[in-house]
């Protein structure tokens, strides 16, 4: 009898593991039962299906082999959970499937030139714009000029934002209509431009340079700011470099060697967002789970007078309406709400024109592992959120501060190549957030700081508190822009942690205010620095601007000469950062051999899946 018990227990069993299965595959058709031999096709089927099947327990959702084409995000709500139970989204044993936003190009024809043109007829008639375009996989260069570098101003307009001089030569006159790239010191602008005078050497552009703050004005920062021009046909020369033509719906491409239209795959940005898992206040989404899956090709359109940003991606709305110069930030490819216990592991976020995914509003122990991030043009990595949000008529920080995001998760990963169209953008930018672990990733090549915590500007007290940035490799970054650094903080954040990290390779600022390893912004307050390893940096290893109450112990911190201290202090009084047992060096005395088993465990700790070489 009990033979037959374990029998039946074990029919009952394999039943229910069985039920627990959803098949995909983009070879699949929604009318099938969604098993391995008649998979799915969308996942507007999946997620009917998992409507109906809340009580299977704990369920899985199992991707195949593909790509899974998406015009608008997977949305993913408490409907969709299992009442008693997990819901896994995994990769196939051996499959990497693709979730993708983009739209492959075909239909090129090659000119006398050797120049690939194709006809969008969506983008004639002005149902589709994009403002990237990724061919074999990367990310391809819009028409720029310089090609490389950057010019400089001559000299800003009397009013400090329609335009400025240049010298004689450097634009081309032709270039009315392309968008102007300009450079503050820590933040950016793309505004079209409405003129170029080649007899007076003068550019005016169609809406204001900068946010509408007074620092921003053309040539606060410095006299001569740097620029370039972007995006139209007379800029158009080198391999590798594309031109959209808004109007006829033309797209040219110049092909690099060896690239035919047969051996090379060309798509372009379609959906805005690929995946919103989201609950309610009363119903958060919990134990929703992503394995072994890549998420690219995601598309984001700058404001209609242009992009003007401050840090982190923070732009005016730029609409025309009231709020036109108010401030928001750039949208997620993957946006998490109200979520609860949720994962993305082993996976790879890629291609993305807005950034890359955000643990956002009232998340609560939700984690990034093992994952790859890269070629993505805003934040890779969003946590928490601003003090927008409203509660009661007040800040939901001051009248609701339980609902800050708490407890979730970074580790393990590589975050690279993030900022790639928008250069104030953040490797990981930790806003409104408590107890976060941002640990053992690598964060390199970006073009201004690696890891950011905190979004006050003073030291008031907030929910901001315990959060950890520590055994990560944080080098090549603030490639770009100027006053930042490889951790940059902001405000009062009691129990906060940044430690045993491995900065290095900080260029000299090409703006005026100088990078550092790691930059203590205004309001910096109640922050341990401990066991640290920080060298070539061109200056500070450690900068305190407006800071308060600091703890700096046992770091190791390498400075260029003698002529540069390892701390700098910007407003700051010396004797609120507390200093204890640092060892302080100057770069000949420096043997990184020596001191490398302190960093020994400092970035991933594993192999990562989707990982490739980085160039």
């Amino acid at each position: 009898m009990k033979v037959l018990f374990s029998l039946l227990a074990a029919f009952a069993l394999t039943a229910t593991l069985s039920a627990a299965e959803i098949h995909l595959s983009p070879n699949g058709d929604d009318t099938a039962a969604g098993t391995a031999a008649a998979p799915l096709k969308t996942f507007t089927a999946v997620l009917v299906k998992l409507e109906q099947k809340r009580d299977a327990g704990d369920t899985h959702v199992i991707l195949h082999d593909g790509v899974y084409a998406v015009e608008q995000p997977i949305e993913i709500g408490p409907q969709h959970v299992p009442t008693n139970g997990t819901l896994t989204f995994r990769a196939a044993k051996g499959a990497k499937p693709s979730i993708s936003g983009g739209r492959e190009i075909t239909g090129w024809k090659i000119g006398d030139n050797g120049a690939w043109t194709t006809e969008i007829a969506e983008v004639k008639s002005g149902d589709w714009r994009f403002r990237e375009l990724f061919v074999s996989s990367a990310p391809a260069t819009r028409a720029r000029h310089p090609n490389e570098g950057y010019l400089r101003i001559e000299k800003s307009l009397p009013d400090r934002r329609s335009g400025f001089t240049f010298s004689a030569g450097e634009v081309p006159a032709a270039a009315v209509g392309a968008e102007l790239v300009f450079l503050h010191d820590w933040s950016m602008s793309r505004i079209d431009i409405a003129s170029i005078d080649a007899a007076t050497n003068t550019l005016q552009t169609k809406f204001p340079i900068g946010p509408n703050a007074a620092h921003y004005a053309i040539d606060h920062f410095e006299a001569h700011p740097r620029f370039y021009l972007e995006n139209h046909p007379a800029l158009l020369d080198t391999p590798g470099e594309w031109f959209l033509n808004d109007t006829t719906g033309t797209l040219t491409y110049l092909p690099r060697d060896g690239e035919t239209p047969e051996n090379t795959r060309v798509f372009a940005p379609l959906a805005e967002q690929l995946l919103i898992v989201r609950g309610t206040e009363e119903s958060p989404v919990r134990g929703v789970r992503f394995e072994g899956i890549e998420f690219q090709h995601a598309a984001w359109a700058l404001p209609p007078e242009g992009y003007a940003s401050s840090q982190a991606t923070m732009h005016e709305a730029r609409d025309s309406s009231p709020r036109s110069k108010s401030r928001g930030i750039m949208p997620a490819a993957i946006l998490l709400e109200l979520a609860q216990d949720c994962a993305i592991v082993d996976g790879r976020i890629a291609n993305i024109g807005c950034s890359g995914v955000w643990l956002g509003s009232r998340t609560n122990n939700c984690r990034i592992e093992r994952c790859v991030v890269e070629d993505v043009s805003g934040n890779g990595v969003n946590i928490g959120e601003d003090r927008t949000r409203r509660v009661a008529g007040k800040p939901w920080s001051e009248a609701a501060p339980e609902q800050i995001a708490k407890g979730n998760a970074v580790t393990d990963c590589v975050v690279r190549r993030c900022g790639r169209q928008f250069y104030g953008s953040i490797g990981i930018w930790v806003a409104f957030a408590a107890e976060t672990q941002v640990t053992h990733n690598e964060i390199t090549d970006l073009p201004y700081s690696g890891v950011s915590v905190g979004w006050l500007w003073n030291p008031t007290p907030t929910p901001v508190e315990k959060n950890i940035v520590a055994a990560n490799h944080i080098h090549h970054v603030m490639q770009r822009l100027s006053d930042g650094g490889g951790i940059y903080t902001l405000g009062r954040q009691p129990g906060t942690r940044l430690t045993e990290n491995h900065i290095h390779d900080i260029p000299l600022n090409a703006g005026r205010a100088e990078s550092n390893g790691m930059f203590l912004d205004e309001g910096s307050d109640q922050i341990t620095i401990e066991n640290n390893l920080i060298y070539n940096i061109d200056k500070s290893p450690l900068r305190f601007h407006k800071a308060e109450e600091m703890f700096v112990r046992k770091n190791v911190l390498v400075c260029r000469d003698a002529a540069i201290p390892p701390l700098r202090y910007n407003s700051t009084k010396a004797e609120t950062v507390q200093q204890t047992d640092n060892i302080v060096l100057t770069a000949d005395k420096f043997d990184q051999a020596t001191y490398q088993k302190r960093v020994a465990n400092c970035g991933p700790r594993q192999s990562l899946p989707y990982l490739a070489p980085a160039e």
